[in-house]
């Protein structure tokens, strides 16, 4: 069941989802890449390896699905920035907050920023999103 509903308010904190990262989360096969190597990240100038931007931004997704339901799948929208690198052992958090809402047919349209910040509080992600609840009960 979604926790969104008509009479949402603006301010209304989304429920955090976090996650530490380990390497092994993003290793393939015997694959040395910036993303699954330490040497291969250190030959570029980078302390460790950089996570896959797409499944971090994953955590946002996961978060707006839980948040919306079905309305995230059927009228979901985003606009994401990815503001800086995460590295494969960082721990990331979503969150989000409402900012608006407005009718759209026979739906409500929540409007929400929404960010990822890493374990120094940095935002690694961040953006608008939307969703859709139905105003009738």
């Amino acid at each position: 069941m979604a926790i969104m509903h008509k009479d949402i308010a603006v301010g209304y904190e989304f429920p955090t989802i976090a996650k530490k990262y380990r390497l092994e989360d993003f290793k393939r096969a015997d694959e040395k890449t910036i993303h699954t190597d330490y040497e291969a990240a250190a030959r570029e100038g980078l302390p460790a390896p950089v996570a896959i931007g797409p499944q971090i931004a994953a955590l946002l997704f996961r978060q707006l699905r839980l948040c919306f339901g079905h309305g995230w799948i059927v009228g979901g929208k985003w606009n994401l920035t990815f503001r800086r690198p995460v590295f494969v052992t960082d721990f990331c958090v979503a969150r989000g907050v409402v900012t608006k809402t407005e009718t759209e047919g026979s739906n409500l349209r929540i409007h929400c920023d929404v960010w990822i910040e890493n374990q120094d509080g940095k935002h690694v992600i961040a953006g608008t999103a939307s969703g859709l609840v139905p105003l009738a009960s």
